[in-house]
């Protein structure tokens, strides 16, 4: 996942920088050593083993051992979590072509997302054989951005009763992103478009749908957020059990939930 790889990268950067400063201090510590591979080499051993007759190495030692330990934690941390949702969505078991239909024939809907600030938001609006609608729109100094864009779902699995993951089979797009044109509005204003990119979904993204009734605790907090960001709503006030379903895409941390706005 993007998110995952790019804090691997930046902790990876940070062990490198704080290696390269505990190099910096031990040379100092042995001023009479020149920098040579073999001294460099000599330098990695001593702070590795933490000889108990160099005192100021092992002090210096210490903390950079245990931040090592710590930063892989954290790293191990952040790739088990992401193991585990890719095996949540392959251990689901596949719904047959009957299961299928009944399923988007159950939650056929308008699914939105939208943060509640600014004038944008993105529907998905979902047909009963499995096809879709995505509509996107915003406005900015004095441009609409909008991308319409039809698809269908592939696959279908169910993870658990209230749990389901569905693979995005393919989009075509009216506009190609970041074309530009005017229209006349009735009025005889000029309004200016551009295309834009289907924020939030894309064909290939695997997406996970959660049923109406689902425990909080059982939902990822970057689902949860998008219902209580246009409620103006605290994380510990959001209702529980989950008062509605909507589909979570974990590549770009962005929900679309039922809309029960009037």
């Amino acid at each position: 996942m993007k998110k995952i790889t790019s804090v691997s990268v930046l902790l990876a950067s940070v062990l490198f920088l704080t290696s390269c400063d505990t190099l910096r201090s031990t040379s100092r510590v042995n001023s009479e050593t020149e920098y040579t591979d073999e001294a460099v080499q000599t330098v990695i051993t001593e702070v590795t083993t933490v000889p108990s007759q160099t005192s100021t190495v092992e002090s210096a030692a210490v903390p950079v051992i245990t931040q090592i330990e710590t930063s892989a934690t954290a790293i191990e941390s952040l790739e088990t979590q992401e193991s585990s949702l890719e095996s949540d969505v392959e251990s689901g078991e596949a719904l047959s072509p009957e299961q299928t239909s009944e399923f988007f024939t159950m939650h056929q809907d308008e699914y939105l997302m939208s943060s509640g600030a600014g004038g944008w938001a993105a529907y998905l609006t979902v047909n009963p054989d499995g096809t879709f609608d995505y509509n996107y729109h915003d406005f900015d100094a004095g441009y609409y951005y909008i991308c319409h864009a039809e698809g269908s779902f592939g696959s279908v699995s169910a993870i658990d009763d209230k749990t389901y993951a569905l693979t995005i089979s393919q989009m075509t797009y009216e506009y190609d992103e970041g074309a530009e044109w005017s229209e006349t509005d009735t009025d005889g204003s000029e309004i200016n478009y551009v295309a834009a990119d289907s924020y939030g979904i894309h064909q290939g993204d695997t997406l996970t749908f959660y049923v109406q009734g689902s425990a909080v605790a059982d939902l990822p907090e970057g689902y949860v957020v998008w219902y209580a960001m246009p409620r103006a709503l605290p994380l510990e006030n959001v209702p529980d059990p989950f008062p509605l379903s909507g589909f979570y895409n974990p590549a770009d941390d962005c929900s679309f939930i039922e809309d029960d706005y009037e």
